[in-house]
């Protein structure tokens, strides 16, 4: 389980009484802050603003945190030697606490001989020289880091500037994100709850500790102070006293009452201070306090076999559940972590489950599907995958129609044999940089037809796109990705296709995706194809084209999909039948179009496919 530290949303705010605040910017604004200056050698511009989404590049992924200004080394590899993030001029004459406090997003990574370095400097001589103030320490966790800085050194002085240097050793490195600067005079008797310590994703099974930082903010030394946490209505509180801490000192506590959960889900965990030195409320309270959603997952068992599986807490009664499967060389947690399968459940309500591949004879995990160099293998995936999904059935409660599978390689693999071969339990499969093995193909005979979504990469160096009809790479004979999708069109009747392409809207990752989407009147099943042109062996969204996101289109497609095959020209709706919805191939509820294939979604279940020209 990786261990993240969660930050404060917001560090202290304007509102902090008759605190003296010199500098509060957010970086909210789509223009660069008024009083802000900037140096940079950099053909980017140097520090840019943003979100994570428009900052981040292909190696130096940025956390969500809003709007925010960064400086990216690995996007444009230039001379990012002296870009410096300027302040406006600070008049620290009449000041002797001055502090500065800021959110950071700053790994201090190597590479090829060069450390990128990030530090916090100052000029008394309007730039021409800069001397050092502190230099932050990376994290490399993904995670935005709190940062506080002393503005004692300079105190006294009437016409100050500081500034947030990054440095990348003239060599391909990656990047600083700067949020939430605040420079304000310390004061009072006032303790931040700073961070809190916990596991991104807890086991259901193993009770947790909560932990945290809290920081003296104010002049006055810390002596004791309540930490509370709660999630519903009990709340837990525990005292710490004979302390010491002084101002800009920082005190880590671990919580005597244990977290637990009995289900799977997201839960809100709040902690909060209070009884600072034994006051009913220290001078700001606006930072005593912090929520955090947690991600609560089960770490299980069937028999020797491992899953994790994770019931969102938005689900209903019958809810869909989806198969997520790992790579070769893979693992549930991993998958788990890249694909983000628990956030879209969620979001739509469904249950996922990630089943964990066993060792083949070279201790590599897999999914055994017969590649070549794997041919003494007899575990059977299928009867496994089989009894997991009755057993979460029975004991979750969840559809017995609406049950799907993704996988990522030989998870794609993986995906195409269940289709062949437990097509009775399974509606759909979305494999990503998947194939099929030839000998699967051959024998591939499904009680029912499954609906199919192949994303896949024409420059994948791995699963070619082209295939390997001959086995030139000893994993066994496959064929292209095209053929495949002949394969099943052709097996499931499936004639008419509507092709179209995504927007391209990162440029930078060097690809873009056109769809070919196969259909029929009458039919609920569907083939689709998204063709990542010049895409490798990824899983979009996760790393590779940033057009899409794999894991929300395979759910968007494994959503729409109807339950039964609709006659429209015999069909003859209940008069008391309502329409609920309208939506398009890609699920996107939609009006009425010409020239466009629709899907009419009605109360009592049924749902019509149209395409009206006229």
């Amino acid at each position: 389980m990786k261990t993240i530290l969660i930050l404060a949303i917001a560090l202290l705010t304007t509102n902090l009484f008759a605190q003296t605040i010199l500098v509060d910017e957010n970086f909210d604004s789509t223009a660069f802050p008024s009083g802000w200056t900037q140096t940079s050698n950099a053909t980017d511009g140097g520090w840019l603003m943003g979100n994570n989404n428009s900052l981040q590049s292909q190696w130096w992924s940025i956390a969500e945190h809003g709007s925010f200004i960064a400086t990216n080394d690995d996007a444009c590899d230039c001379d990012k030697t002296v870009d410096f993030l300027i302040m406006p001029p600070l008049d620290l004459s009449t000041l002797t606490s001055a502090v500065l406090q800021f959110e950071s997003y700053f790994d201090a990574g190597s590479l090829s001989g060069g450390t990128e370095v990030a530090t916090v400097e100052y000029s008394l001589d309007n730039g021409v020289t800069w001397n050092l103030l502190q230099t932050i320490i990376g994290t490399d966790d993904g995670a935005w880091d709190a940062q506080t800085v002393s503005l004692n050194s300079i105190s006294g002085n009437a016409n100050v500037l500081v500034a947030f240097h990054y440095f990348d050793d003239n060599n391909w490195l990656f990047g600083w994100g700067v949020d939430d600067v605040l420079v304000f005079e310390l004061e009072g008797t006032d303790l931040e709850l700073s961070a809190i310590t916990t596991n991104s994703t807890v086991d259901v099974q193993t009770p947790n500790t909560v932990e945290g930082s809290v920081t003296n903010t104010g002049l006055n030394v810390i002596q004791s102070f309540d930490a509370s946490w709660t999630i519903g209505a009990n709340i837990y509180t525990a005292s710490f006293n004979s302390l010491s801490i002084p101002s800009l000192g920082s005190y880590n506590f671990s919580h005597p009452d244990l977290l637990a959960f009995n289900v799977s889900g997201l839960d809100t965990l709040e902690v909060f201070i209070s009884n600072v030195n034994g006051l009913s409320s220290d001078f700001n309270t606006s930072n005593d306090s912090m929520l955090v959603q947690i991600e609560a997952v089960d770490y299980a068992t069937l028999g020797n076999r491992e899953y994790i599986y994770y019931h969102a807490s938005t689900a209903p009664p019958n809810c869909p559940l989806v198969l997520v499967c790992h790579g070769y060389s893979g693992t549930a947690q991993g998958i788990m972590d890249y694909s983000q399968f628990n956030a879209l459940a969620e979001e739509f309500g469904f249950a996922v489950c990630y089943p964990q591949g066993t060792l083949d004879g070279s201790n590599t995990t897999f999914f055994n599907v017969g590649y070549d160099f794997q041919n003494n293998q007899t575990v059977d995936d299928v009867a496994f995958v089989e009894e997991l999904i009755d057993s979460l059935q029975a004991m979750h409660s969840l559809s017995e129609q609406d049950v799907f599978c993704t996988g990522m390689s030989n998870g794609g693999d993986f995906s195409y044999m269940l289709a062949c071969q437990a097509s009775e339990t399974f509606k759909a499969i979305a494999p990503v940089a998947g194939m099929i093995m030839q000998d699967i193909m051959d024998d591939c005979n499904p009680i029912n037809e499954v609906s199919i979504l192949e994303i896949h990469g024409t420059q994948d160096n791995v699963t070619y796109w082209q295939g390997d009809p001959n086995n030139n790479d000893g994993w066994g004979a496959y064929p292209s990705i095209p053929n495949t999708i002949d394969f099943f069109t052709n097996m499931f009747g499936l004639n008419t296709l509507v092709s179209a392409a995504f927007p391209n809207i990162d440029p930078v990752d060097g690809s873009t995706v056109s769809t070919d989407k196969y259909t029929e009147d009458g039919s609920c099943t569907e083939v689709w194809l998204y063709t990542v042109n010049d895409g490798g062996h990824d899983w979009p969204g996760a790393w590779g084209n940033m057009d899409i996101s794999a894991s929300r289109e395979a759910w968007l497609f494994f959503e729409q999909l109807c339950d039964n095959p609709v006659d429209i020209e015999e069909y003859n709706p209940d008069e008391d039948r309502k329409l609920i919805r309208i939506v398009d191939l890609l699920g996107r509820v939609t009006e009425f179009k010409k020239g466009t294939v629709l899907f009419y979604q009605y109360s009592d279940g049924s749902v019509e496919k149209k395409l009206v020209m006229d």
